[in-house]
């Protein structure tokens, strides 16, 4: 059975970013998708804010097993949003209590990141 991982973050549009550097993001984004499938990781990304809620979130952990939740660094690096991080953990261990909360680190590589915390590695 592969394992699923589910990074939820920022939209990639303003106001959160810039439009470059929502490019940026974009690019880097599907650096890492490449780099989880190959790993053999399942692997998708979600966006989410504030404003726009979990609701989704929220649907799509009950809709399917999620191995690992992955917060974005756009939330876990911002104090500012510390709030909606809770919020994402709090939905994350209700809806989804087997799975492993992580949050996005710069320095780590997301696959190592991820199978060290389930015990892979």
């Amino acid at each position: 059975m592969m394992i699923s991982v589910l990074h939820i973050g920022l939209p990639l549009v303003p106001p959160w970013l810039t439009p470059e550097e929502g490019k940026e993001i974009a690019v880097r984004l599907a650096g890492i998708r490449q780099r989880m499938e190959v790993a053999g990781f399942r692997y998708d990304i979600l966006h989410a804010s504030p404003d726009t809620g979990l609701a989704a979130f929220r649907e799509r952990l009950r809709a399917e097993r999620v191995d690992a939740v992955l917060i974005g660094g756009g939330v876990a690096g911002d104090p500012k949003l510390a709030s909606f991080k809770q919020d994402i953990i709090n939905a994350a261990r209700y809806e989804a209590p087997q799975a492993k909360v992580l949050e996005f680190d710069h320095a780590l590589d997301v696959p190592g990141q991820v199978g060290r915390a389930l015990g892979m590695l």
